[in-house]
């Protein structure tokens, strides 16, 4: 797969990050814009070969790194940068030798690295400019990616091919259509429905007391905590993919989720209904649901 960008990552730092962005590049820029191990790679397939293939046809690596990149050791406590043979010390190394475009993405809290923190070989790469994804402002961050893949495609895309799905370059992706909010009554038969488990709820507007924002509310119950947060890492891309988000939290054992649309001044609309049904059958398929709560 000769895809531009290249995603560059430690499974045991980030992988969840990883995943969530290579999903948003896929959405925006089309298929086969994008090479991540995991999701690129057919079973049965050389994995090193096409590893290195895929980035040799990359015009961008970015590398996500989190709390954890450089401190992940080996089986004897040696840190794995250290090592000729880590693959993404070699990743590194390649894209610097080849004058690559490498962007360096730092989540969960992550900073910058200093030089003398790094082999040799890798220490230019504290002289790239690092773009910080705060969780919770992960859309904004994240299009300050976005912005910096356009930078480079209308760099490169005469002589290497465009990142976008025609010759012009990229295109932003269009906000989805305002929808209109769902009348009182159709509201009704889907909560005495298939969403018999939700409620509507009206509470003061945080940022404006003398507004009211009205919520699709319901509680999911898990076995442990641990599957209360896997959870939510579970559906946050279908929310990423519908372009739709909840608000939610997690109280130990449980994950409490609100649903509204911002752009119709906080009130119920169709993609609220749409995204309750998608929470509501990804618990069930989850096996670490306490479906008797």
């Amino acid at each position: 797969m000769n895809a531009p960008i290249f995603i560059s990552y430690r499974r045991a730092d980030a992988a969840a990050e990883a995943g969530r962005l290579y999903s948003t590049i896929l959405k925006d820029f089309g298929e086969d814009s994008v090479f991540m191990d995991t999701s690129s790679i057919k079973p049965g397939a050389p994995w090193s070969k096409e590893l290195k293939e895929a980035l040799n046809a990359a015009q961008i690596v970015i590398l996500i790194m989190g709390l954890e990149w450089l401190r992940i050791s080996d089986e004897f406590g040696f840190r794995r940068i250290d090592k000729e043979d880590d693959w993404v010390r070699q990743e590194i190394e390649f894209s610097l030798e080849n004058n690559k475009k490498v962007l360096p993405l730092l989540v969960k809290g992550a900073k910058p690295l200093p030089a003398n923190v790094l082999p040799p070989s890798i220490s230019a790469l504290t002289e790239r400019q690092a773009i910080e994804i705060r969780d919770t402002y992960w859309d904004h961050d994240v299009k300050l990616v976005l912005e910096q893949l356009k930078v480079v495609n209308g760099n490169s895309s005469k002589n290497n091919g465009s990142l976008g799905k025609g010759s012009s370059g990229i295109y932003p992706t269009p906000p989805p259509e305002i929808p209109d909010p769902i009348s009182d009554e159709r509201l009704q038969i889907a909560l005495d429905g298939s969403l018999s488990k939700w409620k509507k709820i009206v509470s003061p507007l945080p940022e404006d007391s003398t507004k009211v924002r009205i919520e699709l509310y319901r509680q999911y119950q898990f076995k442990t905590f641990l599957d209360a947060i896997s959870f939510m890492n579970q559906v946050a891309l279908g929310c990423d993919i519908a372009m739709h988000h909840p608000r939610w939290e997690n109280v130990w054992k449980s994950v409490r989720v609100y649903l509204s649309t911002w752009d119709v001044n906080h009130q119920i609309s169709d993609r609220d209904i749409q995204l309750a049904k998608y929470f509501d059958k990804a618990f069930l398929d989850f096996p670490g649901s306490n479906l008797n709560a």
